[in-house]
């Protein structure tokens, strides 16, 4: 079964991730990732699961 999680950093940009993401305590802006993850075109979240997320929310997760 594979496994993506969404999630928005401070700044408003859109990553996916191929394992959960935490947050990073270091910068406290963004995701710490052990992978090398694309940053998604602002709207993509909201178009792949119909609403909007921000940093204060946890990282979506889809599974098929």
């Amino acid at each position: 079964m594979s496994t993506i999680w969404l999630a928005v950093d401070q700044d408003g940009e859109e990553w996916l991730f191929w394992e959960k993401p935490e947050r990073n305590d270091l910068t406290g802006d963004g995701w710490a990732s052990w992978e090398e993850n694309p940053c998604l075109p602002k709207g993509s979240i909201k178009k792949l699961i119909g609403k909007e997320l921000t940093w204060e929310d946890e990282p979506f997760e889809i599974s098929e």
